[in-house]
């Protein structure tokens, strides 16, 4: 791989690659910096198509990109400082693990862009009319972002990783359906802005987080959770309405008295893997309402046997939620953790278990069906004790992209009613 310790080096990598680098697209799109750090000053780089280029270990320092394709780009293990990017073009760019100190981004075009592990001190998007999807991971450091004049559209922001210093204020723009969660946003600030469609779960507000002067068009209002009114300063009357079209600026008392008294039972999802994507959807829609869950995609420990990871799961949770399918019901995993389940009813003369049903396999399986016969007894005991209990039928919304939001949140109130703490 090309050893670059010069700007001389770093320039003529950058242009257009010479016969023998045309032939290794390893050298044309890397380079090696050997021990340390290269680093680069004053350097001007105009009409450049970086594409596939790969930055690493580079200092650029009062450093000028313009007019520069940066598509497919990956910029990882750098400092940029007093840098500036003007119409530049950056499209399924990453940028990881770099430091970005007063960095500035002025009319390009961002899209599909992935942020993670970035130190931002400031990082600047200036008069961007086409900034999209763009991602921004949590961060172990400091984080000051700041659009001014732009367009924003499907921003999706992730909680830094520590207890660091969070900062965003849009200023002049447009910003739509785009995704904050568990943002700290009490030092940051909303002025002059478009906000339509967009979603704060579970932020922190201040009073002056949204100035007096945002709109929302038409009735595309924001969408703001119970935790984000409950965690935040109480907003002005004319900023619930306008933003989150609220009527009562009383909300948070209102909200308070709804909810303080509401304990929910811990939740153990037993499913097949193949109804994985149903789980999910089940999971994510139990934690944005306050209820501890365990799902073993993502909360199962690694070097640990199976059947003692199903089996504390089921005894430290207070109910085991069943996703009861054909593929469930077949599953010998999943009967372990029905098993699991009755014997902790007869222990504890408690109800544990709580089934739902995304097909009718459940009521169709006949006891002489089940295979092999060594455990038919044991898999009819489990479907029979699901049978005799109320579940709730899911089928409508399984694998359905274009379900009816409505009816499924209908359904999703009736399993927290189930899930709620009898005094």
């Amino acid at each position: 791989m090309t050893v670059l310790r010069t700007k001389k080096a770093f320039l003529e990598w950058l242009q257009k690659p010479n016969e023998e680098l045309k032939r290794d697209y390893l050298l044309s799109t890397n380079y090696n910096v050997g021990n340390g750090m290269l680093h680069l000053k004053n350097l001007e780089v105009k009409n450049h198509d970086l594409t596939e280029k790969n930055f690493l270990s580079t200092e650029f320092r009062n450093c000028h990109f313009e007019n520069c394709n940066f598509t497919s780009a990956i910029i990882s293990s750098c400092t940029l400082a007093d840098c500036s990017f003007t119409e530049c073009r950056f499209i399924w760019t990453k940028f990881f693990e770099s430091d970005f100190l007063n960095v500035t981004i002025n009319n390009c075009t961002i899209s599909g862009v992935e942020v993670a592990d970035l130190v931002c001190k400031p990082l600047n998007f200036e008069n961007c009319n086409d900034i999209s999807d763009l991602t921004l991971h949590g961060s172990f450091a400091d984080r000051q972002i700041f659009f001014s004049n732009c367009y924003v559209g499907y921003l999706n922001v992730e909680p830094l990783k520590e207890n660091y210093t969070e900062v965003f204020h849009f200023s002049d723009s447009i910003i739509q359906k785009s995704s904050f969660n568990r943002i700290d946003l009490s030092k940051s600030k909303f002025i002059g802005c478009n906000l339509s469609l967009n979603r704060f779960s579970d932020c922190i507000f201040t009073f002056d987080t949204f100035e007096a002067h945002n709109e929302t068009p038409g009735n595309e209002y924001n969408l703001i959770d119970l935790r984000t009114i409950l965690n935040s300063e109480i907003q002005s009357p004319s900023v619930l309405e306008k933003i989150f079209g609220i009527n009562n600026s009383d909300i948070k008392d209102y909200v308070h008295g709804l909810t303080s008294k509401i304990k929910f039972q811990s939740v153990f999802i037993s499913y097949s893997f193949n109804d994985k994507d149903f789980a999910k959807k089940i999971n994510n829609e139990l934690i944005s309402k306050g209820i501890l869950t365990t799902l073993w995609e993502i909360d199962s420990p690694g070097g640990v046997p199976l059947k003692d990871i199903m089996s504390k799961g089921v005894n430290e949770k207070d109910r085991v939620l069943f996703i009861a399918s054909k593929d469930s019901l077949k599953s010998p995993a999943c009967h372990f953790e029905l098993s699991e389940g009755r014997r902790k009813q007869e222990k504890i003369w408690e109800d544990v278990l709580f089934p739902i049903h995304i097909d009718d396999y459940l009521f169709k399986l006949k006891k002489e069906n089940i295979r092999p016969v060594e455990v038919q007894k044991e898999y009819w005991e489990n479907i029979l004790e699901l049978r005799n209990l109320n579940s709730i039928d899911f089928s409508q919304f399984n694998n359905k992209p274009n379900m009816d939001k409505g009816a499924f949140d209908n359904l999703i109130f009736r399993l927290l009613k189930g899930l709620r703490k009898v005094k």
